[in-house]
């Protein structure tokens, strides 16, 4: 079964839904230092957590930010060592053949 939404997207841009195809898939961010460490380089260098730093920033929140992101990076850890980052992302790959 197709996601709706999506589906919807890609309907709305004149693509037949039958060109359209979706996978669950998973990306593991693996860091070779501890999560805290890996929340700084999101927030250097990956466009959605920088945007968020920056309206965090403006509304003087990018301290509760990035402790909710620490706590969020420590608790998703699946890396066996502490010094070490291993996190699972699941994302939806949307294929659409013209």
């Amino acid at each position: 079964m197709l996601p709706e939404n999506p589906l919807a997207r890609f309907s709305a841009a004149g693509v037949a839904g039958e060109k359209v195809s979706f996978a669950r898939e998973t990306f593991t961010f693996d860091f070779g230092s501890p999560p805290p460490s890996l929340v700084t380089e999101f927030r250097k260098f990956y466009g959605p957590t920088m945007n968020a730093f920056e309206a965090a920033e403006k509304s003087g929140r990018a301290d509760d930010l990035e402790k909710e992101l620490n706590a969020l990076f420590i608790a998703q850890n699946n890396s066996p060592r502490a010094d070490t980052t291993s996190i699972p992302a699941t994302f939806l790959r949307v294929t659409v053949i013209v």
